[in-house]
């Protein structure tokens, strides 16, 4: 009877086991089907979530106000620095000594008895005895402070603090590439709106021309080879207007996304009349002298090399003895105890002696570190100091290249508007009317794309020397107060820059300009006016 109690015993404690590494195990758990799309239709009413509704026609100061106070990329950027800098209030508390209070409790089964043996005579004297009780509780509230811990707390909150302020560059940095975006975008976007209607009418115009030389060439009006010149014609005519409309039709998708509204709304912007070049005059010497100073990614450099001086000196640190002081106050529930309270103090040195050997390593591991982030420093100097120039030309270069391109769009408007008015009831100028709108509408896209290049190569140069928009004191407030701050900065871009001596003048840059389509001369239109009078007679069917 007693095995079998026995045997139970044993089986219920392997059943026991068993179950306990059954409730340990983990097994893989991929979301499920509802939940993916669950959590996707949360995040997609979260991403939208607290956008003013657009209301009128967009200016690109508005574009980059909405942007700056709901680009999801931007806000990611905000809340890395906000994380860095709540770090640093958290290593300020791991700086001040270590306060513990400890609550214990213990029970014996059996009474913790014991006897005195004679040390002379090895004979145990006298019978069992206690000491403590059965059930005790204590209690104990400890000061501690270990100044090597101290030391090495310091310079980690010191490097914390330097991450803080990479992380306030990081954002600057998001903030400029945003604004250089935005204004890219919203040029491209501008394109679109302008020229969207004008390419659906050209398009509209080639396709019905091209609907009636194939009518000619199916009833043999005229000979089959000049009617397939003629359509080739229009064919190439078409190619070129459907090449302007794929070129404009992801414009409002990216700038609906810079500014965080879904991707399929319908975008008014509010386009200048005039499409006025940014005048910059500052000088390259001063420009290099704003650059050193400004740019976001030399200054996050800048701290990360504090960072690595920061661990030398902590690697220093560890090297040392450690000195621990403390002291508190306790609390022994023993009954058998003649006071229950009393006070502890005491001081403690320890060090790890296996430092003495790997010291060195660590020194010079150390020292290395510093040697490479000041090398990466220099380097970055030096990059920063090629884009300066680089800037400068790319923009020099944008500002001539829009200016031969707003010439070329003023000659084909022009010469639209004449051939529109000479054929305009006249069946056999269908084709001329139809080149003559494609080639206007090609130049005057190669205008709003050059413009837009102008932009984005200025926004570059501020971005290279590192100005803000100074709009960090409403970059939290309503919608309309930023928009008029950022309207604010954007005037100012180029004022204070620094003195409004005579830039060096460049070099002459020989920039090609955009071929127009190939006129029509007298040899390729003679078999246009010989089918003058079958295109008449399609359209009089």
């Amino acid at each position: 009877m007693m095995v079998d109690v026995k045997r139970a015993g044993r089986l219920l404690a392997s059943a026991s086991l068993i179950a306990l590494l059954s409730a340990c195990a983990v097994t893989p758990e991929p979301f499920t089907a509802e939940e993916l799309s669950t959590q996707a239709a949360q995040d997609r009413e979260a991403m939208f979530k607290g956008g003013e509704p657009l209301s009128g026609p967009l200016t690109v100061s508005e574009a980059i106000a909405r942007a700056l106070k709901y680009n999801l990329d931007k806000r990611s950027k905000m809340m890395e620095e906000a994380l860095a800098l709540g770090q640093t209030d958290v290593d300020r508390w791991d700086m001040l000594p270590k306060l513990t209070a400890n609550a214990g409790y213990s029970y014996r089964s059996e009474p913790n008895a014991t006897v005195s043996q004679n040390v002379q005579t090895g004979q145990r004297d006298g019978a069992y005895s206690v000491s403590a009780d059965q059930r005790t509780k204590t209690t104990d509230l400890t000061m501690s402070w270990n100044l090597l811990d101290f030391g090495v707390t310091y310079y980690t909150a010191k490097a914390n603090a330097d991450r803080a302020l990479v992380a306030t560059e990081r954002r600057r940095k998001a903030v400029h590439n945003l604004v250089t975006e935005v204004r890219f975008a919203f040029w491209r976007a501008a394109a679109y709106q302008v020229l969207n209607s004008e390419v659906d009418r050209a398009v509209s115009e080639a396709k019905d021309a091209l609907g009636k030389a194939r009518q000619v060439e199916k009833e043999n009006l005229r000979a089959p080879a000049e009617s397939l010149r003629y359509q080739k014609s229009l064919l190439e005519t078409l190619r070129q207007l459907t090449a302007v409309q794929q070129e404009l039709s992801t414009a409002q998708i990216e700038l609906a996304a810079l500014i965080n509204v879904p991707p399929g709304t319908r975008l008014i912007l509010s386009v200048p009349a005039e499409m006025a070049v940014p005048d910059w005059t500052t000088p390259l010497e001063r420009m290099e002298e704003l650059a050193f100073a400004q740019n976001p990614d030399l200054r996050e450099q800048g701290y990360l090399s504090r960072i690595a001086v920061d661990d030398t000196k902590k690697a220093i640190i560890k090297l040392l003895p450690g000195i621990t002081f403390s002291g508190g106050r306790n609390w022994d529930g023993n009954s058998f105890l003649m006071d229950n309270h009393w006070y502890e103090a005491g001081a403690k040195l320890s060090w790890n002696v296996m430092n003495v050997f790997s010291g060195k390593s660590q020194l010079d591991y150390a020292e290395t570190n510093e040697q490479v982030a000041d090398a990466r420093r220099k380097a970055l100097r030096m990059a920063v100091l090629a884009q300066v120039y680089v800037g400068e030309r790319q923009f020099r270069n944008a500002v001539s290249q829009y200016q031969q391109s707003d010439e070329l769009w003023q000659v084909d408007k022009r010469l639209f508007e004449l051939s529109e008015a000479r054929t305009a009831n006249d069946a056999q100028g269908i084709l001329e009317r139809v080149a003559g709108r494609a080639s206007a509408i090609a130049s005057q896209l190669r205008r709003f794309q050059s413009y837009a290049q102008v932009e984005q190569a200025y926004a570059k140069i501020q971005a290279t020397l590192g100005h803000d928009l100074t709009i960090d004191k409403v970059e939290n407030g309503d919608l309309k107060t930023l928009s008029k701050a950022v309207a604010a900065g954007l005037e100012a871009w180029g004022r204070d820059a620094g003195p409004s001596a005579p830039a060096a003048t460049p070099a002459p840059v020989v920039v090609e300009a955009p071929k127009a389509p190939e006129p029509l001369t007298s040899e390729n239109t003679r078999w246009i006016r010989g089918d003058a009078q079958a295109i008449a007679q399609v359209s009089g069917q």
